[in-house]
């Protein structure tokens, strides 16, 4: 399973990769669009305990899907679903 994660702070992806532990995460790639770095993780780990093995990086936001940057304009603000819904996956 992949997932997204926002740092408080940026970190550097090889020292990201070092600093986990266990050898079934591995880091893929960091977005430029959302600041996000995706990494992909076995089923079984949750969100919390993903925070805990990236123990030095403060993690602020765990994302199962990519994180669309999407600004709530005027129209979209009265919608009584999210926008994202409509987006393709």
């Amino acid at each position: 399973m992949e997932k997204f994660l926002k740092f408080k702070h940026e970190v550097d992806l090889a020292a990201l990769q070092q600093a986990v532990e266990d050898p079934r995460i591995v880091v893929l790639r960091r977005s430029q669009i959302t600041d996000t770095v995706q990494i992909r993780v076995p089923d079984d780990i949750s969100n919390k305990e993903l925070k805990k093995l990236f123990g030095p990086f403060e993690i602020t936001k765990v994302y199962n899907e990519f994180p669309y940057p999407i600004q709530e304009t005027g129209f979209s603000r009265f919608l009584p679903w999210p926008i994202s819904r409509f987006l393709p996956r």
